[in-house]
Order: structure tokens, then sequence, then C-alpha cells
């Protein structure tokens, strides 16, 4: 896109944001616990546009849309008072974008040293992630069982942004490796998070569908990258299927600093389709010590990773780790959402075939939602929920009220066509009992993908950032990619000032 072009589309566009006003009203009638979204104290703050030239695939096996997929952890960051948020632009530029919160104007890297290999695979999303110890930026981009592609910045660039002018120049080149000399290939699914003392962690799937294993890796800023381990293994025998991967949720650290992971299973069974019939399960497992050791629900140490031999991973026969059990052959999603609350209990919520359906079923538009939560050494629980859509996002801030961000259309499936995008919605229920659920916002336009959300900003200031993709007007044109910000309260409160703190 020429700067002329662009000039006069961020003109148009700047327009339409003037024009971008939710719509209080109710969903379809029927839906339980949907009340009049009048005179809410849930309060939009501010839109904004990162690209007005967001990337589309005029088709694709699994969707049209690259940036905002909920395995895509993450896509937009918070630090030290300035957002970032990375994904795939006109031509398949990659792109990095910051901005001074809580409202600046967003300055945009464009990487002219690389364009997204020829494909239509919503798989090949990019994320983002800060050392928060050394103020670096990395990023891992387009993958789908490929040698890795990774870039880092320089250091200190998140720890003083207003001393470093945002071109490309902060970042060093492509590379294939974490540790020197060692090229990690077959990869699918680098996801960032941060420790609590200030490291960065990354996990990432070597292999293939139904046929992968799980790796960790820790950045520091003496040794840079090492290998902590194997985590997540796909040995041992499930019925007819000799081999499987785990799809995790993205991963959280809790409040008191411990590491909370939730998984279901894909199967490869032999001579059968390996489709999402074939996901079972919501597993868990939480670490104390970084990801070095892992215990089971029940507190019983049930894997120690290595980086050589002497790794003892999870696996499916590990003891201990379904907490809810979900039909095999049925239709589950893989990788949705999880959030740990300042109780650390898990919430997470699964979309699937439900079950009491006559058979089991790809057609998504016959799943729902449903919210599974629970603690360490306690009992999890299934409550259906009474809206459903496409991938949905969960938070809950410290009184333990609940937000799920999703977006709904007339068309839930997306794989192997166009994506038909949805209008994109906020529902919250009270704490302690999550039943009085309530849509509190809707969007007036339809969005592609799945939601992502800031959950630095939300845990540092209780700001919502939503990323999301406008739908385009024809199939495989650009279109706008959104960061919407809200502050959200509970009934009966009163906003106050956004303080922006370091992690």
């Amino acid at each position: 896109m020429n700067d002329k072009y662009r000039s006069w589309t961020s003109c148009i566009n700047a327009l339409q944001r003037l024009a971008f006003f939710p719509i209080l009203g109710c969903l379809s009638p029927g839906f339980a616990g949907v009340q009049d979204l009048k005179n809410q104290p849930e309060i939009r703050m501010h839109d904004s546009v990162l690209d007005d030239a967001a990337l589309n695939f005029p088709a694709g096996k699994y969707g049209t849309c690259v940036n905002g997929q909920t395995f895509q952890q993450e896509a937009i960051i918070s630090f030290n008072e300035h957002q970032y948020a990375a994904y795939f632009a006109e031509g398949g530029v990659l792109c990095l974008a910051r901005r001074k919160l809580p409202a600046g104007a967003w300055e945009v890297i464009r990487f002219q040293d690389y364009r997204m290999k020829p494909h239509n695979d919503a798989h090949n999303v990019v994320t983002v992630g800060l050392c928060p110890e050394d103020g670096t930026l990395h990023l891992a981009f387009d993958h789908h069982v490929d040698t890795l592609r990774y870039r880092r910045s320089i250091d200190g660039v998140a720890l003083d942004p207003t001393k470093f002018r945002w071109t490309a120049e902060l970042f060093g080149p492509t590379i294939s490796h974490l540790e020197e000399g060692r090229v990690i290939g077959s990869v699918t699914y680098p996801m960032f998070f941060s420790t609590p003392q200030g490291r960065l962690q990354l996990l990432y799937r070597t292999g293939s569908s139904g046929d992968g294993d799980w790796h960790l890796a820790e950045y520091e800023p003496v040794q840079k990258w090492k290998h902590v381990g194997l985590l997540l293994s796909s040995k041992g025998s499930y019925e007819n299927s000799a081999s499987r991967c785990a799809y995790p949720n993205p991963l959280r650290y809790g409040p008191d600093s411990r590491l909370h992971l939730t998984w279901c299973w894909r199967e490869r069974p032999e001579g059968e389709p390996m489709d999402l019939r074939t996901n079972h399960d919501l597993c868990y497992a939480y670490s104390d010590d970084m990801g070095r050791s892992w215990k089971n629900n029940d507190g019983r140490e049930i894997a120690k990773i290595a980086p050589e031999d002497g790794t003892k991973a999870i696996a499916l026969n590990t003891p201990g780790i379904v907490v809810r059990k979900t039909k095999f052959r049925w239709g589950q999603m893989n990788t949705t959402t999880q959030f740990v609350d300042k109780a650390g209990r898990v919430h997470v919520i699964g979309w699937q075939n439900p079950p009491g359906a006559p058979a089991g079923s790809n057609d998504k538009n016959e799943w729902r939602y449903f919210h599974y939560r629970g603690a360490a050494g306690g009992k999890w629980s299934e409550v259906q929920l009474p809206f459903f859509g496409r991938k949905p996002q969960i938070v809950l801030n410290d009184a333990g009220r609940a937000w799920v961000i999703f977006t709904k259309g007339d068309e839930l499936n997306y794989g192997g066509r166009i994506d038909p995008g949805g209008e994109l919605m906020i529902a919250t229920a009270k704490s302690d009992t999550w039943t009085d659920w309530r849509i509190v916002w809707k969007s007036d336009r339809a969005f592609v993908g799945e939601p992502l959300i800031d959950h630095d900003r939300w845990k540092q200031t209780g700001v919502l950032s939503v990323y999301a993709q406008e739908k385009p007007k024809t199939a495989g044109e650009p279109s706008l990619l959104r960061v919407l910000d809200f502050r959200l309260q509970a009934p009966n409160s009163q906003p106050g000032p956004e303080r922006v703190q370091n992690r």
C-alpha cells in the first residue's frame, strides 16, 4: 500500500471510528440471563486502529484470519506504560506496534526483510513476548510444522521506550534457533509468557497434530535461552490410537507465582479420521518452580523435566491429570482460554458438543460453552453457559466477577471456507455462583477470527484491551485491525483513573 493511499484510507477510517458505537440490546429471544443493557456501568473507553490493512486470506482450510487465534500467546501485551501488538499486514508483512498508554498513537514497525511464505494457513500467527528483566521484545512467527522463525530486540527497549526510536533496527535478524547451533524444526504454536521473577518462557510444539511433543524454554539476560525440557509427551496408547498431541490453553501464572497448565489430548486413531472429534478430556497440572517439576490436582508430583536425558514428561497415562472427563469421538475444541483468579482458582471455557447431544458432531453450530473451574486439591465443576459463539476469552477481577469476550454470528463453522465473522460481545456474571450471566456490550459490525486480550493491562489496571480484526467487505481484502479498550466495572461501582504499573 503506497503512502498516498494509506493517508486517504486513514482519513476514511478516522470517520469510521467516530461511528463505531456498541449496540445496547439483547441477544435473540430465549437467552437466559439477558437483561436490558441501558444504564449499565460497563463503559467503552477508547477505540483505536492498529492497521487499516491487516491481512486476510481469500480462502483457507482453517479459516481466513491470521490475526486473532486463541493459541496466539500473546498478540498484545503491556509493560512500563506502553502496549505492544503483533500482527501480519497486507502482503504478509510482519508488524510490531507500540503505543503509550492509556491512549497514545500507535507506532508500527513493518519488517521489510520478511514476508509470510505463500500459503493460506491461519495457524501461522505471530506472537510477541517480553522479558521484564532486560526489556527485550521477542517475536516468533509463521509456523505450522515449520523450522523456527524468531527474532529479538536489543536490550532495554521496553525498560525505557522513550529512549528508542521505534524502527526495525532495534531487532536482530530472523533466526531458526534459541540456543546457538541448535536449529528447532517442525514448530507450531509458539506461546510466550513472562514469569513473576521477570524472565520469559516459551512453550512450543514439535511434530504434528496427533503426533507431537511440547517443549519448554526459558530466557534470562545472562545465559539467554535454554531448553528447560520436554513437558508434554506424545507417548501412550488410547483405544486404537498409538500417538497423540496435547493442546494446551495459554499458560498463566497465578497470584502466588504458581504456573497453571490445562489441556486436552488429540488422538490419531488408526484407520479413522483425525479431527475435533478425536479430542478428549480436560487435564490439569501445576508447577511451583517455574515449570521444572509438576504436580497433579491432588498435589502428587507427576513430572520433573530436564534439558537432556532423565526428563520425566507428562504423558497420556500420567496419573491424576484428568479433572473433567469428556467423550471421545464426540466433538471438542482445542485451545480456548484459561484464567487464574485472585483466589488461585483456574477458570476454563470449553467449547464442545454437549454431553447430551444425540451423536458426536463436528458441526460447531451445535456446540456450546462450558465453564470449568477448580483449584489444586479441590473438585472441578462444569456448568453449561446460557450463550455461545466462537472460541472465547475469560477474565475475572479481584472480587471474582467474570467477563467472557467472544464473537457470535449466524454461522460458527469456519474451516475450509471464508471466515463468516460475527458480532463481538462481552458477557458478565458475579462471583462465586457465576450463574447470572448477561450481555453488557455488543458491537455493531462483524469481526473475524477470535478476540484476544491484553492480560498484562487487565491485571495491572483493570482495563480490558481487546484485539480484534474486522470482517473484510470482500474475501481476501485487507481489513481494519482494532484494539478496543473497556473499563469494566461491577454494578454500583464507579470507574476510577487508570494506573499503569510495572510487572
